[in-house]
């Protein structure tokens, strides 16, 4: 059942929609007939989005051990599902270049939704718990609500930016004050709209504070959260420009209770850092240079060392 919030801006008819090709993938999933041939088709339809999924495809992003010449070769190999929702998230990032939301970074948007994207499928590979692919599907999508506020409502979106920045705790709670909703449950609407699986939908809207959200205990939807969160904050260093030495320490301890532990971190972090400068350049968003954790601790540890001396 979708809230009056949810009706009411969707009915502004600017939020973030997947359109054309997109469109037919979504009516291809929802049916129970269709092929693998018939997925095919759709996409190769559009040159641009089949060339670009390709390259996904053949790239470390897919840990595919062999080069692929076709769609329907991938679908075959990478799973309906999988490749329908890269598909459907490449038309999004594609049809979705620019805001009128002053304040809202589009770039800086998409390339720590990337960075999300990247890093839950790292943490799902460590954790065994979900499919890498399908992982980062939802971390690329999973803060699209965010978009869908600066495209229906620019001006008030940005008002709201100018009061609580872009932290997501009282971007959420400031959200749901102006708008009857955050865009952590707005997205998890979207998703349901998109029909893309449950779980994420489920998940998304409890990502920021999965411990409060209302799961089960070691559910599935709780666990995806605790991997959606912690990848987001991974990526929020990823794009910073400074770290807090507290933000490293939650993400450490984060990453102990799904139980990955610091040299493993530690070795994702460094693959991430480089895959999300590779997949930057398959869907043309930018990224920058980051050093490895190590250095990121050795700073954090000086700067900490710095200040305590001048204090």
């Amino acid at each position: 059942m979708k809230s009056d919030a949810y009706q009411l801006i969707k009915a502004t008819q600017r939020m973030p929609s997947p359109k054309g090709v997109a469109l037919e993938i979504l009516r291809l999933t929802d049916s129970d007939d269709t092929t693998v041939e018939a997925l095919g088709v759709v996409i190769e339809s559009d040159p641009a989005l089949s060339s670009q999924l390709l390259k996904i495809v053949n790239s470390p992003l897919s840990g595919m051990s062999r080069k692929v010449g076709s769609i329907s070769r991938a679908t075959v190999l990478l799973g309906f599902n999988t490749v329908a929702s890269l598909a459907l998230s490449l038309s999004v990032v594609t049809d979705n270049r620019e805001s009128t939301c002053e304040g809202f970074d589009y770039d800086q948007f998409w390339s720590e939704s990337l960075a999300q994207a990247v890093a839950g499928r790292h943490l799902a590979k460590l954790t065994k718990l979900f499919s890498p692919d399908e992982t980062f599907t939802c971390g690329l999508l999973s803060q699209i609500g965010r978009l869908a506020f600066a495209s229906a409502y620019p001006d008030r979106y940005s008002q709201a930016l100018r009061v609580v920045g872009e932290d997501r705790n009282e971007l959420n709670e400031f959200e749901t004050e102006l708008f009857g909703i955050s865009h952590d449950a707005l997205a998890a609407e979207m998703m349901n709209d998109w029909r893309l699986p449950e779980l994420f939908s489920e998940s998304v809207r409890g990502q920021q504070n999965p411990d409060a959200a209302g799961f089960e205990p070691d559910s599935r939807p709780y666990k995806f959260a605790k991997l959606l969160h912690l990848s987001g904050a991974i990526a929020e260093v990823l794009v910073s420009l400074t770290v807090e030495p507290d933000k490293l320490s939650s993400i450490t301890n984060e990453a102990f209770h799904l139980g990955i532990r610091p040299d493993q971190l530690q070795e994702a972090f460094d693959l991430i850092r480089e895959e999300w400068r590779d997949a930057g350049r398959i869907f043309r968003i930018p990224t920058r240079e980051v050093p490895t954790l190590g250095e990121i601790h050795s700073r954090c540890t000086k700067r900490r060392s710095d200040l305590a001396e001048a204090g």
